[in-house]
């Protein structure tokens, strides 16, 4: 019996370790990362790895789905213009996603699944109806934006964000700066 519980143990403790190590290598090298290379970091076999999770999507859903969440639970913040509550939601969140390769790479291409990219894709347009609503009031986006423009806004940036090389202080701010002048109100 006791050996069965230490075993079990060590399931759990090989578990935690592999989806330790590859939050932290799939956070700072991205999808490009090596399934040997978590495992080694882990200290565990390949095989334990693949048992765990059996494919290299399996692995990443796991650590993902946590930052998608994160994503899903964020809000506009309140009391501010439309274009500005964008403004703020917008570098915030690409910033956060910024230090997490793996959801950069995910979310530029087509390797996320379909339920988390629609899952994705609707809370954007959630975002972007709340700032339509505001600008109905304060007129700072153009008359002509819709939500599910808003949306896109924010997944093309998550593309340029991808193609940037790292650590450029103010980049985030700039991009964002460059993707509103866009939709917002001209006076």
């Amino acid at each position: 019996m006791a050996e069965v519980q230490r075993q079990r143990r060590d399931v759990v403790a090989n578990r935690a370790r592999i989806i330790d190590a590859a939050a932290t290598m799939l956070r700072e090298h991205g999808m490009s990362t090596d399934m040997r290379a978590i495992a080694k970091a882990a200290g565990v076999g390949i095989g334990t790895l693949y048992r765990h999770f059996p494919t290299r999507e399996h692995l990443v859903h796991e650590i993902t789905g946590v930052d998608l969440t994160r994503l899903a639970d964020s809000r506009l913040p309140p009391d501010l213009p439309a274009i500005d509550a964008l403004r703020q939601f917008f570098t915030v969140a690409l910033d956060h996603l910024a230090r997490n390769r793996a959801m950069i790479d995910l979310l530029a291409s087509a390797e996320v699944s379909d339920s988390d990219l629609e899952q994705c894709v609707n809370h954007l347009t959630g975002i972007g109806h709340e700032a339509v609503a505001r600008s109905e009031s304060d007129r700072t986006l153009a008359t002509d934006i819709t939500a599910t423009d808003i949306a896109y806004q924010f997944l093309a940036l998550v593309r340029i964000i991808q193609l940037l090389p790292d650590g450029r202080p103010g980049e985030i701010e700039h991009h964002v700066d460059l993707a509103l002048r866009g939709i917002e109100h001209r006076r």
